[in-house]
């Protein structure tokens, strides 16, 4: 069976997420903004890096000649939106839900943060029994308003992931629905979906990754710290238990933007 991300992204991503920021904020990567041309006077340029993706700083003495481009934080544009194709969720062991197709809109928020997350899911199924979300149409699902924030897979080697959860707080739930007369699913957790830094693009491209229900990554470095982060689903009030999902989703921005892993 196959399923539909019910994080929505960015990307993501969502999922990938910021607005306009103060300007003279500190830097602290990784952040999303755009490298820009930097302005130039007669023959001397007034920006801080020396490559179009703003991650190699040009010394103080040699910015009127190499400084040809200049990092802003921030989106200047903050919506978004994604589109999936087919994926799956699946409980470690256990149950499966499945779904067609997938789209959500949000929007950035500061350098780092994603807000008003909203995923709709088409085509849905467990065990052959059509999902769907109140109120919707068969086989319809909508998650609940998501949020999500860059953070470091792993510092040292500059890898990034975005990291998906409910608004409501670790306790609230993804989504709730129900398959057929008789099966409820309920998903809560948080999910991680790494993304590429370091390149503007006006799309980012999301890979959920898991096999069996565990997904890949399941922790994110915060502080020097591993912090778990991880996905749970509840068929039938049975309990919960870890699951994972598979697909591949692209998140577009309405200007060009980059995750920077070095600023």
């Amino acid at each position: 069976m196959r399923f539909v991300r019910l994080v929505g992204l960015i990307a993501v991503a969502v999922c990938v997420l910021c607005c306009a920021l103060v300007g003279g904020a500190v830097a602290s990567p990784p952040e999303y903004g755009r490298c820009l041309k930097a302005e130039k006077v007669g023959k001397e340029y007034k920006g801080k890096f020396s490559k179009s993706s703003c991650t190699v700083e040009v010394p103080v003495t040699e910015r009127a000649k190499k400084g040809k481009y200049e990092w802003y934080p921030g989106a200047a544009k903050k919506g978004q939106t994604s589109s999936g194709g087919k994926g799956i969720l699946e409980e470690v062991g256990k149950n499966a839900v499945g779904c067609e197709s997938e789209s959500s809109t949000g929007q950035y928020s500061g350098t780092k943060e994603g807000k008003n997350i909203v995923v709709k899911f088409k085509g849905c199924k467990s065990g052959g029994f059509i999902c769907t979300s109140e109120g919707h149409a068969a086989g319809e699902l909508e998650t609940n308003v998501l949020e999500g924030r860059a953070v470091w897979e792993n510092e040292a080697k500059q890898k990034t992931a975005i990291d998906l959860y409910p608004a409501a707080g670790g306790d609230g739930e993804f989504i709730a629905f129900t398959c057929g007369a008789a099966l409820t699913v309920a998903v809560k957790g948080s999910i991680l979906v790494p993304i590429k830094p370091n390149k503007m693009s006006k799309t980012f491209a999301l890979k959920f990754k898991a096999k069996h229900g565990f997904q890949t990554p399941e922790d994110y470095e915060e502080g020097g710290k591993k912090v778990e982060d991880v996905l749970l689903s509840d068929f039938s009030n049975k309990g919960y238990d870890q699951a994972g999902q598979n697909e591949t989703v692209t998140v577009t921005n309405e200007e060009e933007l980059e995750l920077n892993a070095v600023v």
